[in-house]
């Protein structure tokens, strides 16, 4: 029962959501799992990625630094059962833009990166449809201005190579148009956020 249930929240990540039901096997042969207790820290912000977390059990907080030495942290979002957090991180290997720490007892599923790398060398067929869903991504981000009008031709036609180096470059460009549009976001309402590393 509880491996169909974790067969279940993987298949509602939208990066793996229409797979066929073999692929997604695959992927779950390299997950474990882990129990966190109240207040332990799943990650901190600025730490290296080691893959995907999906929440099975639980509540996780995620928070950003203030914007000043000395400052409390600000909390950005609630991760409730079945959402996911570090999707990125298995990509492009950036260090992690935020703080996740467990509200209350909580399970998490992981996939470890490279593990993933793994799934991508073994498994053509993932590769191809996780490219194609980060190019969908790409395309519907707001505001994204691509000055190249070869690679921009690509994503719209899903016609990049499912290979690491341009699932990196594409969730580059997600995560800097994001912090863009968060940027603004902040600005407007008197918010600045401490530069990560910092």
């Amino acid at each position: 029962m509880e491996i169909e249930n974790n067969f279940s929240l993987i298949h509602s990540i939208p990066f793996f959501n229409n797979l066929q039901t073999n692929d997604l096997l695959c992927i779950m042969q390299y997950t474990k799992t882990h129990a966190l207790a109240i207040d332990d820290f799943l990650f901190h912000q600025d730490d290296v990625p080691d893959g995907l977390y999906v929440l099975l059990e639980g509540k996780l907080k995620v928070t950003i630094f203030g914007n000043r030495i000395g400052d409390s942290s600000v909390t950005l979002a609630e991760v409730c059962p079945g959402q996911y957090v570090g999707e990125f991180g298995i990509f492009d290997g950036q260090l992690r833009s935020a703080t996740v720490r467990a509200k209350e007892s909580s399970k998490v599923l992981f996939l470890p990166s490279k593990a993933f790398e793994v799934i991508l060398v073994m498994q053509p067929s993932i590769a191809r449809y996780v490219m194609d869903n980060l190019c969908e991504l790409v395309i519907k981000q707001p505001k994204l201005k691509i000055t190249s009008d070869e690679l921009w031709h690509s994503i719209k036609n899903k016609k990049l190579d499912p290979d690491l180096n341009n699932m990196r470059t594409l969730s580059h460009i997600i995560r800097e148009n994001n912090k863009i549009q968060q940027a603004a976001k902040s600005t407007a309402k008197g918010i600045f956020y401490r530069p990560a590393g910092h």
